[in-house]
């Protein structure tokens, strides 16, 4: 559990300038002496965990000048006095209040700031009011690259990230719940989870127990405990389609120049040119030229073609019977597709990936009774 610093700030250097070396800045010099000392906060960043922190005040004094009490106002009103002990002091932070804020629209937050006045008397009977500010902040907070969407073959390597920070308090566990859909209720992740930070993969979890699919959202929060206190962290992660990269529309033709066509660059060929998929195939069809690593199979009638994406491309195509060719061909006819290509990834390396579509045949054009050429509409994506 990482602890929040404690910085000294700008004012308790130019105090302790002023304490313990000469300076050539009379005014404060003498506001020094005259006034026979300052204070300042040295504790000013607690979690909201931290109800029951003791937090520092560090004292200066002239020569001959003694601190004979000091206390934490709120709003000109005392809210508690200080633990004078030589140069320093000491409040529980128990006394700043319950720890919730109003912002301005009158809504309650759980992280703010505190502002306080530390009233210093001294052995001199001077009197000295330093304002400070102490910030609440959240014990345990979400990693910044929390997912916020994925897709239901990424769904299992998604990584949510935690952290938890705190002044002096004790975590004595942190917890991950689940949960689907806004409407669900919580359950525990069954992990064990360190109290400091961590990194949890889903696939570690007992996540698959909701039966998510696409367009459901994973909720999830994160507790931290200290005795009886416990601070929340919550988002979620939606499961969107898993879109197609690629469209074209081509028309695949009789005419031995026009017969060939590539499905990765939809790029239309003559007969017996390199790096082609398909061809066509008299008298109405298409066929799978032989050294092409693609294959088709029929879509079924059920297959939603409006809402169709990678993965239900996926799922028919591992659910059909595999063909190499098809004839008879007619406007509406749909097929699936598994097209496994070389792409080089974003570092300039090649790799070889299985890339799922879906084809739908249009006009299927005829002159003198005979079919000249058929249109083709399709998509696909890995």
């Amino acid at each position: 559990m990482k602890k929040y610093l404690k910085p000294i700030s700008l004012s308790l250097i130019i105090a302790f300038g002023f304490a313990s070396c000469d300076t050539d800045d009379e005014a404060f010099d003498n506001e020094l002496v005259d006034l026979g000392g300052y204070a300042t906060l040295s504790d000013n960043s607690i979690s909201r965990l931290d109800r029951n922190a003791d937090l520092n005040i560090k004292l200066f004094t002239a020569e001959g000048v003694s601190v004979e009490s000091v206390e934490i106002l709120q709003d000109g009103s005392v809210i508690g006095s200080a633990t004078v002990s030589g140069e320093t002091a000491t409040f529980n932070s128990s006394i700043l209040g319950d720890f919730t804020f109003t912002d301005e629209d009158g809504a309650i937050q759980e992280t703010g700031e505190y502002p306080i006045t530390i009233q210093s008397m001294y052995s001199n009977g001077n009197m000295t009011n330093d304002p400070f500010t102490i910030e609440v902040n959240k014990a345990i907070s979400l990693g910044e690259d929390n997912p916020s969407v994925t897709t239901m073959d990424s769904l299992s390597s998604v990584e949510l990230t935690y952290e938890v920070s705190t002044f002096s308090a004790g975590i004595d566990e942190v917890t991950l719940e689940f949960k689907k859909n806004n409407d669900g209720t919580y359950a525990d992740s069954d992990m064990d989870l360190s109290t400091d930070e961590g990194t949890v993969e889903l696939s570690e979890t007992n996540y698959e127990d909701l039966g998510l699919g696409v367009n459901d959202t994973l909720y999830y929060r994160f507790t931290a405990t200290s005795g009886d206190l416990t601070d929340v962290v919550s988002s979620h992660v939606a499961i969107t389609t898993k879109d197609f990269q690629n469209s074209n529309s081509v028309t695949l033709s009789k005419d031995l120049n026009m017969n060939q066509l590539n499905l990765q660059t939809g790029v239309i060929s003559a007969d017996g040119t390199e790096n082609a998929d398909i061809k066509f195939m008299e008298p109405t069809g298409f066929e799978v030229i032989s050294d092409s690593e693609v294959s088709f199979v029929k879509a079924d009638n059920d297959f939603d073609l409006e809402d169709a994406d990678v993965l239900s491309a996926r799922a028919a195509f591992e659910n059909g019977n595999e063909i190499t060719s098809a004839t008879s061909l007619v406007d509406g006819d749909l097929f699936i597709y598994k097209d496994t290509r070389e792409i080089e990834d974003e570092d300039g390396n090649i790799e070889t990936q299985d890339f799922y579509g879906v084809m739908e045949i249009g006009n299927v054009n005829s002159v003198n009774g005979n079919v000249v050429s058929f249109d083709i509409e399709y998509s696909d994506g890995f």
